[in-house]
């Protein structure tokens, strides 16, 4: 079993960030408001080294929450000498980072080789122009795969981050945006369903009935239907949904946040292929008064589902009076006849 491999967040909330999203509000997000110095940096990455288990195989630096490229260059070279004695003692392997498509060329690309980073995350959200304009990106679909493009050529390892549900967003374009997604082939990527934050333009567009945000259900529906896209094309799927967040200060206003969403989601995609081979297997055999399962142990509970949700919903949609299943160390699950 390979070991597990972690990543140390520095949160930088709109640093390089000339442009202001509709949909953004990172100081809601992180609840970091204050600017980051080498000092936190250096605190961060000692509270993280302290609590890491001796099994952890490789351990990165992420700076997240900001355009990094988009940084003076200066405070780049500061953030870097920070962590670079981290770096040269062989405690910190690599750095990650995000960004926007369009504060990517080759000069940016330099910098970055200089100092160990190895993964880059573009900010994409969309692959659909009109979406972009309507939440005010700035940038269009084709400096997203020019960006892409630029990074595999210098080597680096590329996430995509999408987030569906955007203004003009539908599920037609959101389903797009996932299969040019899985034509890049990026190394990773995040999908973060679109909420309405406190302080954001969206939240003004909401209250003047101009953005409707979708609901749970339609999110994880939708959502599923993007992990599965994106699954099947091999790619690393780092995370559904956004981070557990205090509601008590009010941060998300509407729109589909739950904390389990990530789970919720997979657990859909699960469910979608029980019923394939449910309805494969009512072709061969008639009797669909109680049917057997042999469910995959190392994704049991995505596949039974909340509450066993998903098997519930299966025994009223194929009127199975029961369903025995039992786990098994497999990839696929499989109807037992």
């Amino acid at each position: 079993m390979s070991k597990k491999q972690i990543t140390i967040p520095i949160f930088i909330p709109h640093e390089g960030c000339a442009n202001h999203c509709v949909f953004c509000n990172q100081w809601r997000v992180t609840r970091t408001t204050e600017k980051v110095t080498s000092e936190s940096i250096k605190n961060t990455i000692e509270k993280y080294l302290s609590g890491t288990a001796s099994e952890v195989g490789k351990i990165e630096i992420g700076f997240f929450g900001g355009s990094f490229t988009g940084i003076p260059l200066s405070d780049q070279k500061k953030y870097f000498s920070a962590i670079s004695p981290y770096i040269e003692a062989g405690l910190i392997d690599s750095v990650r980072i995000s960004t926007r498509p369009d504060y990517i060329d080759k000069s940016r690309l330099e910098v970055l080789k200089e100092n160990r980073v190895e993964t880059v995350e573009l900010g994409v959200q969309s692959f659909s122009d009109d979406v972009l304009k309507a939440s005010g990106r700035n940038h269009s679909a084709k400096d997203s795969i020019d960006a892409f493009n630029l990074l595999r050529e210098n080597s680096f390892r590329v996430g995509i981050q999408l987030m569906p549900g955007l203004p003009e967003d539908t599920y037609y374009s959101s389903i797009q945006s996932a299969m040019k997604t899985a034509e890049l082939r990026p190394d990773d990527a995040r999908i973060y369903p679109t909420v309405v934050l406190k302080d954001t333009q969206l939240e003004k567009m909401f209250n003047e009935k101009k953005f409707t945000p979708m609901t749970i259900e339609e999110a994880v529906e939708l959502c599923s239907e993007i992990y599965g896209i994106l699954t099947k094309s091999a790619i690393n799927i780092i995370r559904m949904g956004l981070h557990p967040m205090d509601l008590k200060h009010g941060d998300v206003l509407v729109g589909p946040y739950h904390e389990a969403l990530g789970f919720m989601i997979k657990s859909r995609y699960r469910r979608r292929i029980l019923e394939e081979i449910i309805e494969k297997a009512a072709k061969i055999s008639k009797n669909r008064d109680s049917i057997s399962l042999m469910i995959p142990d190392k994704m049991k509970e995505e596949y039974i589902g909340m509450k066993r949700e998903n098997i519930l919903y299966l025994k009223e949609k194929y009127f199975i009076a029961d369903i025995d299943y039992r786990f098994a160390d497999i990839e696929k699950p499989e109807v037992l006849l």
